[in-house]
């Protein structure tokens, strides 16, 4: 009887826990639908002068970060952003400094911009990947130190990112960038291209029949959707781009730390734990 009490009580906070950390992976996963409010992304356009073919990656990343702001204004507050401008809803300055002018905050050591820390004769995706998270990382720890944590996939790190784990971030609120390529050119020398994640969703039981929502650098006032349609190389989600298909090559999130959700579902099964106990003593 003791370790069926013990077995109970400490179910519902493997239930919690299981929401944390690996969602969907505690039992047959039911259709699902998650979004974030569009409102609270930038406007910024891939307008910048900065690249002859615009600066995709970093404007997608400053949109996501005007979205922690807005959505998490306790946290972020203006840090994330110190030139947005509120009226027109975006930020060249910086987005420019992410791509390739470079920053520096306070004593902390003058930062390189996305595209000078990669090399320009060189797709292959484990630099360019590696080179946006350390970007990413830095940007974060120089303008709001101890605030975030980052999750990511790509091929040559953990693989190709997936609808669970797409799922996850938006399901918690995060923002993501994922870059996609064309799937006749995985070397991404024909289209190599940036996108915001801001929303998911499954019609079908396990991961069947999805869509996703995502802003386009091109065109950031518009909240598109399409089909998840198949896979691409080495299994990647496949969908179609601007007429043309393309596979999800690598996927970059933030949240705060800890993470809202994540403290909702440890309180949930804190809570469930020490009814459990109090029950048990009173028995």
């Amino acid at each position: 009887m003791r370790t069926h009490r013990w077995c109970g009580s400490h179910a519902m906070l493997a239930f919690a826990l299981c929401g944390v950390a690996v969602p969907f992976a505690c039992a047959d996963v039911a259709p699902f639908n998650y979004s974030e409010n569009f409102n609270l992304f930038g406007d910024q356009e891939n307008n910048l002068a900065c690249r002859p073919n615009g600066a995709c990656a970093a404007v997608a990343v400053i949109n996501s970060m005007v979205f922690l702001e807005n959505q998490y204004p306790t946290i972020y507050d203006s840090k994330l952003l110190p030139n947005y401008d509120p009226l027109n809803n975006n930020d060249p300055t910086d987005a420019a400094n992410f791509a390739v002018d470079g920053w520096k905050v306070d004593n902390n050591p003058a930062r390189q911009g996305y595209y000078t820390r990669g090399d320009d004769n060189n797709n292959q995706s484990l630099v360019w990947d590696t080179a946006y998270l350390a970007t990413k990382m830095d940007w974060f720890g120089d303008y709001a130190p101890g605030t975030t944590a980052f999750a990511s996939m790509w091929n040559g790190g953990a693989g190709y990112p997936t609808v669970a784990f797409l799922a996850q971030q938006i399901m918690q609120q995060e923002d993501v960038e994922f870059f996609v390529k064309d799937t006749g050119d995985p070397a991404g020398n024909t289209l190599y291209h940036a996108l915001t994640l801001t929303g998911i969703g499954c019609t079908g039981a396990n991961y069947t029949n999805c869509s996703i929502t995502y802003q386009d650098p091109q065109n950031p006032a518009l909240n598109q959707n399409t089909a998840i349609a198949g896979t691409g190389p080495g299994g990647s989600l496949s969908f179609n781009y601007d007429g043309s298909a393309v596979f999800i090559d690598a996927a970059f999130a933030e949240s705060p730390v800890p993470e809202p959700s994540s403290l909702v579902l440890i309180a949930i099964g804190i809570a469930g734990l020490i009814w459990n106990q109090r029950r048990a003593k009173a028995k």
